[in-house]
């Protein structure tokens, strides 16, 4: 009986490994129409579960294996930062704070542990968007939210030197801070919010200081 069991343990180990490839390969094809449909539909209706591969590729096991962990992570930081509607103030609806608030933990996690440094600059950036977007809407806590907005639009350019994006709304940031010193001191005026100093970081499109 043991030398049979001998035998046959090989032959086994080999169908285990083989349903194990077979069940990796399979999740890898799902996992791929789940990002690249996921990815389709998110640029029309960012909202509702995407990237979803289905029953036949779930589990912590392939995602793990598979190396797409991450990119299932920046994803839905991404879509949670989108669904947050910065260009729109926050309590305006609660919806929007709870999706600022998941699109704060989210980015903030890839910010400070991505591999990826230009991942770690988009993120940097869109939270700096979240705090300028803040800022715009409130009159009590805009210097300071103004200053954490400008500090992460450097860290993302220091993350990344080539970040327009990052460029732009650090500009544009900056140039309200001085508009505001201006205003307080009876040089300028005040910017208001809402107004034609509202428009860049917390409301234009991604690719041109968003």
């Amino acid at each position: 009986m043991r030398r049979h069991l001998r035998r046959v343990a090989p032959v086994l180990g080999c169908l285990l490994a083989g349903s194990l490839l077979l069940f990796l390969a399979v999740s890898a094809a799902r996992w791929q129409d789940a990002l690249a449909s996921g990815d389709a539909r998110y640029r029309s209706a960012p909202d509702g579960r995407l990237w979803d591969p289905g029953r036949l590729a779930v589990g912590s096991i392939s995602k793990s294996a598979l190396g797409i962990d991450d990119d299932l992570a920046f994803r839905h930081a991404v879509q949670s930062f989108r669904l947050s509607h910065p260009e729109q103030p926050a309590n305006s609806n609660p919806a929007l704070v709870v999706y600022r608030n998941e699109a704060t933990v989210e980015l903030t996690d890839i910010e400070r542990h991505a591999k990826d440094p230009e991942r770690r600059s988009t993120a940097a950036n869109l939270l700096g968007v979240l705090s300028y977007s803040d800022a715009v809407y409130d009159y009590v806590h805009r210097t300071r939210l103004l200053a954490n907005a400008a500090q992460r639009f450097q860290q993302a350019i220091a993350f990344e030197p080539d970040n327009e994006d990052a460029k732009f709304n650090l500009e544009l940031t900056l140039g309200l801070s001085r508009g505001m010193r201006l205003a307080e001191n009876g040089g300028g005026a005040n910017p208001a919010p809402g107004g034609k100093g509202s428009k860049g970081a917390g409301a234009g499109d991604p690719g041109s200081g968003y």
